[in-house]
């Protein structure tokens, strides 16, 4: 068989319930780059939270980050490393909006960066910083981030998605979902990010074909990444408003180790 290029997106998709590798998927995936597949992580996490999943399966790919925002080999220098990140006068603009709408915490990330601008604990995907050295603004943000989240009320997300867009800034705007706990999500991030481009990135890099390309993902952010691949895959547990536009759907769910069962049958394990 021709080596393949195996993208997996990890929660909902990669990862169980518990938001853990499972022992199956591990073997399966471990076995595939034994015989010549390679595999790569393309996540909406940041780079903080997902290199532990990252050693777990042993990769020397690079990885994809914030939905395709940052591409990296981690724990080295990569030449090819790839990142896109909002001018520092967009996040000064979107630091005002404080002052019009009950943002309850709004989050700086970046490669190696994290900063809020008031303390918080309990946000899924973010670590707990109940005491902060030092808070998100205007003169402490020295490095270009990659994204800006805002967490606040459901009922006012679209008056701030709309103010925010009213800015005129090359940005796009993308909700979290049930991901972002008790709160809604809007996250900031410059235009034309998404994993189908990070992922055509580095295929090149790789030399892999496009027509060699599995990916698999459960949700909004992955739609682009599962029409580029040549086989793209969603989860039987995947988010119902994607299905009409997704190549195939497999009948498993990320509980039931579907990536990795697809795996077996399709490699011939």
């Amino acid at each position: 068989m021709t080596p393949k290029l195996i993208a997996l997106d990890l929660d909902g998709t990669t990862l169980n319930q518990d938001g853990k590798l499972s022992i199956l998927t591990k073997q399966v995936l471990q076995k595939a780059q034994a015989v010549g597949h390679r595999v790569v992580i393309a996540t909406g996490r940041p780079d903080s939270i997902s290199e532990s999943i990252y050693d777990e399966l042993h990769l020397q790919t690079p990885m994809i980050n914030f939905n395709g925002a940052l591409v990296h080999i981690p724990h080295q220098q990569w030449q090819y490393e790839h990142m896109q990140t909002l001018a520092l006068q967009t996040v000064t603009a979107l630091l005002t909006l404080r002052e019009q709408f009950p943002i309850k915490v709004m989050v700086a990330e970046g490669k190696k960066l994290l900063l809020a601008d008031r303390p918080y604990t309990n946000i899924p995907f973010l670590p707990d910083m109940p005491n902060p050295e030092r808070l998100l603004s205007a003169t402490t943000l020295q490095q270009a981030p990659i994204s800006v989240t805002m967490f606040i009320e459901e009922q006012r997300t679209l008056d701030l998605r709309a103010a925010i867009q009213a800015q005129n800034f090359p940005v796009s705007v993308q909700s979290w979902g049930s991901w972002s706990g008790e709160n809604a999500a809007l996250e900031v991030v410059t235009q034309n990010i998404n994993k189908a481009v990070a992922l055509d990135y580095v295929a090149h890099k790789l030399g892999f074909k496009q027509q060699d390309v599995i990916a698999f993902g459960d949700d909004d952010n992955d739609l682009e990444m599962l029409n580029y691949a040549g086989l793209g895959i969603a989860m039987k547990n995947a988010n119902p408003k994607i299905l009409d536009r997704v190549p195939r759907q497999i009948s498993l769910t990320n509980a039931e180790d579907g990536v990795a069962h697809f795996l077996a049958d399709y490699l011939e394990f």
